[in-house]
């Protein structure tokens, strides 16, 4: 009997892992992007992933109008605001190390957080609840414009954000997303490890993975093999707030190029492609990578004294008709990005653009219906 369990076991398990695609869902994924699906458009890379098998991986549009390079599962794209999880990775990893603990003062890493009478711990970063002020809500000193056509790194940020005299809250008390919260945090990384942390997130995280087309973006003249170039729609309303940012720009056309000339990271400031990050999915289904140990870190929840106690390390917590999903978003100045898992069936999504008005958590979520029609969500 208990031979005969196992084996049952054995082939829902196999099952579950072995279920593919089907021509007709595929086709439903693909007419989702239909519209971009041109060499004269940018475009759409997306990912699906069931265990540890790929489900689909396709490219749709332009990596680059000029060349009109189309888009694949192996375009670099930056991925905004995902990079918050592979910071927070960091942080994990040396909490694993025992270099570090959530309850640490900041201070002691970096000293100018000092002044302020309420200590921020490592936890109210990570959690976006320290009470710092987000740089781009401040004026900058040389009076121009936070639009990352202008240069500004991780150090001109920080500084601004910690020139105020006190915090907007006392550390806990409230819920505010601050991409400075993850900049202390790369910070740290380096002062702790004693690399930069471009190069302990390659060799502590990417590498083990077998991500080797993900790097951190801390100098905006690398060059980067295959990496898409970003855009906005060349609408009036675009050009009009180019324009009042001081960016002389004409009407005519349909695209405006955007590149980044602002090498921040921390908040921000991983790219990546399709194929590395179908790889960062799988591992939450096998913890291969880190074991039990780094999952339950990364997806660690704290409470304090706001209602919001969905997040965990640049992850956080929500409900798709009535499907639970882990996932973090992210939008800048012609690109959107989205990955997004649903741990119960073993499904992963990922979905770049890069263009600004993507809206890769929509597309998403457009992708996970075709899923959950067909029976795999």
């Amino acid at each position: 009997m208990k031979t005969i369990m196992l084996l049952l076991g054995l082939i829902i398990t196999v099952n579950c892992y072995a279920q593919e695609l089907s021509p007709q869902q595929k086709n439903k994924i693909d007419h989702l992007f239909a519209a971009f699906n041109r060499k004269d458009s940018p475009g759409y890379a997306i990912g699906v992933v069931k265990g540890t098998k790929v489900l689909y991986t396709k490219g749709y549009g332009a990596a680059n109008l000029d060349y009109q390079i189309p888009i694949t599962p192996n375009s670099s794209f930056d991925i905004a605001s995902v990079s918050k999880q592979f910071t927070a990775a960091c942080i994990a990893l040396l909490i694993m190390d025992k270099k570090l603990d959530l309850d640490m003062p900041v201070s002691k890493f970096v000293p100018e957080l000092a002044k302020y009478k309420d200590t921020i711990r490592i936890k109210h970063l990570i959690y976006n609840t320290s009470g710092i002020t987000d740089y781009h809500k401040l004026p900058r000193p040389d009076g121009k414009s936070w639009i990352t056509f202008n240069y500004f790194d991780i150090d001109y940020c920080i500084k601004v954000s910690l020139s105020k005299d006190t915090l907007a809250f006392k550390p806990g008390n409230k819920w505010d997303y601050c991409n400075v919260n993850f900049m202390v945090l790369a910070k740290i990384v380096e002062k702790v490890s004693g690399l930069s942390f471009a190069e302990f997130s390659k060799k502590r995280l990417f590498i083990p993975l077998g991500m080797t087309h993900t790097l951190i973006n801390d100098d905006n003249t690398t060059v980067i093999p295959n990496r898409v170039t970003p855009y906005n729609p060349r609408t009036k309303e675009y050009v009009d707030a180019y324009r009042k940012e001081g960016f002389k720009l004409n009407y005519e056309g349909s695209w405006i190029q955007h590149t980044r000339n602002s090498p921040h990271y921390g908040g921000s400031g991983v790219v990546s492609t399709i194929n590395d990050l179908n790889k960062w999915s799988e591992n939450f289904f096998t913890h291969k990578f880190g074991g039990k140990a780094f999952y339950d870190l990364m997806h660690k929840t704290l409470k304090f004294n706001h209602d919001m106690d969905n997040q965990a390390f640049g992850l956080y917590f929500g409900k798709y008709k009535n499907r639970t999903y882990v996932a973090w978003d992210g939008g800048d100045f012609g690109v959107s990005s989205q990955l997004i898992r649903f741990p119960d069936k073993k499904i992963a999504i990922v979905v770049l653009s890069n263009l600004g008005t993507g809206n890769a958590a929509g597309k998403a979520d457009e992708i996970a219906d075709v899923l959950i029609e067909g029976g795999l969500l």
